[in-house]
């Protein structure tokens, strides 16, 4: 299967910004949740667990291919993400680059570059094109085998599939995520990811980001986990699709 994505394509700055357009339009959004070096992209659970109404679709795995980018052949400063610039920490210390500058995502990076002569960008061919900079290198990310997990997300939420995604949190006392465990092992149901993030309006508060095996129609399992979770949000099931943006 293809993702349906059929309309134009619109890059955002950043990953909220995603979800905000998203929940103010309706439309369809494709974000970062986890990259196979790096880990969790914390933006993206941030907004997840923020926003009820916005839910996944589908899931996306695609290699990464992270490129320079500039409009001179030879840049003085470098823009990218945090994650991408740890990907390719590498290649920066062989070109003994010194100005690396963190920003927001890797096509604001570009951006950037695409409006500063002396500026390069470490993001994706595609962002290259888009904002005219020129490829001086390709495949620049350190590890060969490292892929970043796309969502698809929008305000439809589906019950089939076969991941599903919740979050939710816990009282703040002994065996508290224990007991949560406990309900997928009672029903047998595979956990394929689990972590946990601060509460920005709470400090030394946590929520946790749960994916597992199976769909969310079983209405048993989540009796089961209301009992023991609070502020539990189902984000819906969904498949695997071949990449196709």
């Amino acid at each position: 299967m293809r993702i349906p994505l059929n309309g134009d394509r619109v890059p955002l700055p950043t990953i909220s910004d995603i979800f905000k357009v998203v929940d103010d339009s309706g439309h369809i959004g494709i974000v970062p949740v986890e990259n196979s070096i790096e880990g969790p992209v914390g933006e993206t659970l941030d907004n997840l667990f923020r926003y009820d109404n916005i839910f996944v679709n589908y899931e996306v795995i695609m290699k990464v291919n992270l490129v320079l980018a500039s409009k001179s052949m030879n840049p003085k400063k470098i823009y990218s993400h945090p994650h991408a610039i740890q990907e390719a920490r590498g290649f920066l210390l062989q070109r003994g680059f010194k100005n690396i500058i963190p920003v927001e995502s890797t096509s604001k990076a570009a951006e950037l570059a695409s409006n500063d002569p002396e500026a390069g960008a470490i993001c994706s061919r595609y962002a290259a094109q888009l904002y005219g900079l020129v490829v001086i290198d390709d495949n620049i990310q350190d590890d060969p085998e490292n892929y970043t997990r796309f969502l698809v997300i929008s305000k439809k939420k589906y019950f089939k599939g076969d991941k599903s995604m919740i979050f939710f949190t816990v009282e703040d006392k002994p065996g508290a995520l224990y007991r949560v465990l406990e309900v997928f092992y009672k029903y047998n149901i595979n956990i394929t990811m689990i972590y946990s993030r601060p509460i920005r309006t709470l400090p030394w508060h946590y929520y946790f980001f749960l994916e597992y095996n199976g769909d969310v129609s079983d209405d048993k399992l989540f009796e089961d986990l209301k009992k023991v979770t609070k502020d539990l949000k189902i984000k819906g099931s969904y498949v695997t699709l071949q990449n196709s943006f």
